[in-house]
């Protein structure tokens, strides 16, 4: 057994459900500082997550996390077969949309697109958006405030509505924060909604997201159902399983550690409150490779 192995087993032994929470309530995780040669507790950090009910059998719409990130409300809706959900234009924000589970028809500006697979989509802000439910679907609703610089943005990033990206065909990158054997995603870019990013992270274990800070950017963790990972927040493991959203917390140093035969798949969700210096941070730590892996095909 390799030292990273024992490392993760014992966590797992000691802190099997630690930080595990569907209510939202906070956890509090100590945040150590340097004072006079000696380490100090100067403050408790809330970290914030809830669990997605997936087993409810009729139309629902959820706010996750609310509150936790200025300018942005994480939806989650249920949609039951033959529903339909109204997506309005003009609403003053971004409508990111992700089909998680399902298949459903979206309709905006005139055409309809059908998916059976993981998708993001984004309408362009003066088109509505109707989703029609072919099975029950879950769908992750990302809402992002527009900003008076967004249409020069836009137009520098040359941003296409419609915005839409199939998971298995999204943009794969490295990050020197993550192992080779990860497959990292990126399903919106830094350069196409302002301000604002999407991507995931997959691997098996053992392995590991080494610990990293970024007070540039606010972020969001969405985990896959099939997840099952522990998220390391200042050096505490919390337990993520599957339909959770995670607030990490602005500036937090955080990582990720998988066990042995866990599944390690989630969502990160980027909000740069200073686009300048979140995209310096993007454009240093991200890059494409031009390849299309998945583990379908590879050894876990």
């Amino acid at each position: 057994m390799t030292e990273l192995q024992r490392l993760i087993q014992n966590r797992r032994k000691k802190n099997g459900v630690a930080g595990k929470t569907s209510s939202g309530t906070p956890i509090y995780i100590k945040v150590k500082s340097q004072a006079g040669g000696r380490k100090r507790d100067i403050m408790k950090t809330p970290v914030i997550m809830e669990k997605v009910n997936t087993a409810i059998n009729e139309n629902a719409s959820i706010e996750l996390c609310k509150g936790e990130i200025p300018g942005t409300r994480a939806m989650h809706h249920i949609l039951t077969e033959g529903s339909k959900l109204v997506f309005s234009a003009n609403a003053g924000y971004y409508h990111i949309v992700v089909l998680i589970t399902g298949e459903a028809d979206f309709a905006t500006d005139g055409q309809t697109y059908t998916f059976n697979e993981r998708v993001t989509f984004v309408p362009a802000l003066d088109k509505d958006l109707v989703i029609d439910a072919k099975t029950k679907v879950n769908v992750l609703e990302v809402q992002w405030d527009c900003a008076a610089e967004d249409e020069a943005l836009i137009e520098e990033y040359k941003t296409v509505f419609p915005y839409m990206q199939l998971y298995k065909d999204s943009i794969q990158y490295t990050d020197p924060n993550k192992s080779e054997k990860t497959i990292s995603r990126m399903t919106i870019p830094h350069r196409v909604i302002p301000r604002f990013a999407i991507g995931s992270v997959e691997t098996y274990g053992v392995d590991l997201v080494k610990s990293h800070a970024h007070p540039m950017l606010d972020q969001f963790f969405f985990s896959f159902p099939e997840n099952d990972m522990f998220v390391m927040i200042n050096g505490e493991p919390i337990l993520m399983e599957g339909d959770i959203l995670m607030h990490i917390p602005l500036g937090a140093d955080h990582g990720v550690e998988i066990p042995e035969g866990k599944h390690c798949h989630y969502m990160w969700i980027d909000f740069l409150p200073d686009n300048e210096k979140g995209l310096k941070r993007l454009d240093e730590r991200h890059h494409v490779t031009g390849t299309m892996r998945s583990f379908d095909e590879e050894n876990k």
